[in-house]
């Protein structure tokens, strides 16, 4: 709860810097927020250690392998830095740049998983096989 009320008076002031600092230059204001941005994220992540743990244990239970369990991980990674990016880009003026973020993170998305559709692209192999085997 403390860590709720620090974080969003950190970011509150962050804010109010950065708006004073806007009327005088543009460049300080957008580091300032990007540097909140990013101690803010970097704290949340720390604070969610105990949930990674409890959601591996969960997975490893599932019967998911440590590749898998890792590959989701990785996928909430990008998520959250593409999305970061992104909104520093428009709050910068930037749309287009910000749209080009989204569209690398979700490569980086689709990059990520192909490695988990091999197995499933084998077994449709396998299926299609026995299908046109007997047609």
């Amino acid at each position: 709860m403390v860590t709720v009320f620090r974080t969003a008076g950190l970011a509150l002031t962050a804010v109010l810097i950065a708006k004073l600092i806007r009327r005088y230059t543009e460049e300080q204001a957008l580091l300032l927020t990007l540097l909140a941005g990013i101690g803010i994220t970097a704290a949340g992540v720390l604070a969610m250690t105990p949930i990674f743990n409890e959601i591996d244990n969960l997975l490893a239970k599932g019967g998911l392998t440590p590749e898998q369990t890792a590959c989701i991980a990785k996928a909430a990674g990008i998520c959250c830095v593409t999305e970061l990016a992104s909104d520093v880009c428009k709050d910068a003026g930037e749309s287009a740049i910000a749209s080009a973020v989204m569209l690398s993170g979700k490569i980086a998305l689709i990059l990520l998983i192909l490695p988990l559709f091999h197995p499933l692209l084998t077994r449709l192999e396998e299926v299609l096989s026995c299908v046109s085997a007997f047609g």
